[in-house]
């Protein structure tokens, strides 16, 4: 859906200044120009798109109940569930990968291969079993900080931290701590620089079966890991008992898909250039390309040959295509 607020400018109110497709003059315009060109391309592609599929191998599990429990038992005053939710995102987003949102009520998780769990404070029993079951299962999770701590109604457990998680995740910890400064990592282990920190919460993880991909330096806690992994069956869960500068979490993400063998051409494209992929109701392959810069970007296009259905132009394999500033790209497979 495109949806624009709103089709004039208010001339009165609280709403004067919120623009509408005309100004107050309701004359056409530059924005009007733009959506009439929008208008006449969708009515001339859009039987093509009708019924467009995609199919992500990534999710993002969102809980309510997580974050209002962390709304009210706050560990933060400038991090918070959300916080961590669109840092985690903007990793996929950045990489070109598209991602769907999965919720504790999702029956299927298996069609995912990897799935990243910003804090899951307040869960079930049986949610955090399933979790397992789908890591043993072959799938790959990135879980953070604070999940498996409370039950469904936001109460702390009577068992060792992370509960029943603690198989999949392989480690337990009674100790956690607020950290008032950012705390680097030893030895950089993701070479991130001066990004090699975390701050805010530090949980003293003890491992059992996990592997140890990251340790805190500490001057009283000492080396506590900071980041596992562990291996659970044919999957793995990868936990991060901190709260990660943006690089370190773009390094420990971009592992785990690449593990999950979770790559393609998207992620050698140009900064400013994103790609997503989807399938008509007849089963073709459309690919979108569109220039968030103000620049002109090129790329070379590594899928099949096809047309461009905006202009009807060919499209073949390996052709160095130059996208302008601010345009859209629509291929559709032969």
């Amino acid at each position: 859906m495109v949806a624009y607020w709103h089709w004039h400018s208010l001339h009165y109110g609280q709403e004067t200044y919120w623009k509408g497709v005309l100004s107050h003059d309701l004359e056409p315009n530059r924005a009007y120009r733009e959506v009439t060109r929008i208008a006449h391309e969708l009515q001339r592609v859009g039987p093509n798109l009708v019924d467009l599929g995609v199919q992500n191998d990534i999710a993002i599990l969102y809980s309510v109940d997580s974050y209002q429990g962390l709304r009210f038992m706050r560990f933060s005053d400038r991090v918070n569930y959300l916080t961590i939710l669109s840092q985690m995102y903007r990793v996929v987003y950045d990489l070109n990968i598209g991602v769907d949102f999965v919720f504790p009520q999702s029956e299927d998780l298996s069609k995912y291969k990897v799935i990243l769990v910003p804090p899951l404070y307040v869960a079930s029993d049986e949610f955090l079993h399933r979790l397992a079951a789908y890591v043993k299962a072959g799938g790959h999770i990135v879980m953070s900080f604070k999940s498996g701590f409370t039950n469904e109604y936001s109460t702390v457990r009577w068992e060792m931290a992370p509960g029943p998680l603690r198989e999949a995740a392989g480690f337990h910890y009674q100790e956690f701590s607020s950290l008032t400064e950012q705390l680097s990592l030893r030895d950089d282990p993701y070479g991130v620089g001066k990004e090699n920190y975390v701050s805010v919460w530090a949980e003293l993880l003890i491992p059992e079966t996990a592997e140890v991909l990251a340790s805190y330096d500490h001057p009283f806690f000492g080396q506590y890991p900071a980041i596992t992994q562990n291996q659970h069956g044919d999957g793995t869960l990868t936990y991060e008992g901190t709260f990660l500068s943006d690089a370190l979490q773009r390094e420990v993400i971009s592992r785990v898909l690449k593990e999950a063998s979770i790559a393609s051409p998207d992620q050698g494209l140009p900064q400013a250039i994103s790609v997503r992929h989807g399938r008509s109701r007849v089963g073709e392959v459309v690919h979108f390309y569109l220039n968030y810069s103000d620049v002109a970007q090129r790329f070379g296009y590594p899928y099949g040959k096809g047309r461009d259905l905006l202009t009807n132009k060919a499209v073949t394999k390996g052709q160095n295509i130059s996208l302008k500033a601010w345009e859209v790209l629509i291929i559709f497979e032969d």
